[in-house]
C-alpha cells in the first residue's frame, strides 16, 4: 500500500472557509483582483491498495500562491513561472503534519485512521515504509507543459 498526493487545478478555489458572503462591494472587488493574481491547488491524499485500486483518504487541503509579482506580466502569464518542481515541494509542506512536536514528514495515524474508516487495516508504521508520491493530474502537467 502506498500513500500518494494528487494535484489538480481547483477553479475559484479561495481562502475562505464555504460557505462565505462577501460583506460588500469592495470586498467583492478585491476578492475578484485577488483570485486574477494567484492560483488555487487542492490535494488529495490517496492510498495505493493492494488489488490496484485507490481509495481517497481526503481531500480537504490545498494551498493557493502568486507565482509572479503584481507588477508585470498579465495574471495570464503567471503559468509561465510554475514548476512541476516547485508544486511538488508546494505539496509535500501542505501535507505536513499540523502537530509541532513530531518528525515525521507526513501525518501517518491520522491516515491510518482514514483507512480504517474504510475498512482497511494499517497501522501508521506500515505507511511508512513505501515511498509517498506526488501525482499531478494530466490537465495540470499539460498546462504547467504548454508555458514552459
Amino acid at each position: 500500500m502506498g500513500g500518494c498526493s494528487t494535484v489538480g487545478r481547483q477553479p475559484g478555489a479561495r481562502d475562505h472557509p464555504a460557505p462565505f458572503a462577501p460583506r460588500s462591494t469592495e470586498e467583492v472587488e478585491e476578492l475578484v483582483e485577488d483570485f486574477k493574481q494567484g492560483l488555487s491547488f487542492v490535494v488529495h491524499e490517496y492510498a495505493e491498495l493492494a488489488d490496484g485500486r485507490r481509495l481517497t483518504l481526503h481531500e480537504e487541503r490545498g494551498f493557493s500562491g502568486s507565482s509572479m509579482p503584481t507588477t508585470g506580466p498579465a495574471p495570464s502569464d503567471q503559468w509561465r513561472y510554475l514548476t512541476l518542481e516547485n508544486l511538488e515541494r508546494d505539496v509535500r509542506t501542505t501535507v505536513l503534519p499540523d502537530d509541532d512536536d513530531t518528525q515525521d514528514e507526513h501525518p501517518w495515524e491520522w491516515l491510518a485512521g482514514l483507512l480504517r474508516v474504510h475498512g482497511i487495516e494499517a497501522t501508521a508504521e506500515e505507511l511508512r515504509l513505501p515511498p509517498y508520491d506526488v501525482v499531478f493530474s494530466e490537465r495540470l502537467r499539460a498546462r504547467v507543459a504548454a508555458d514552459a
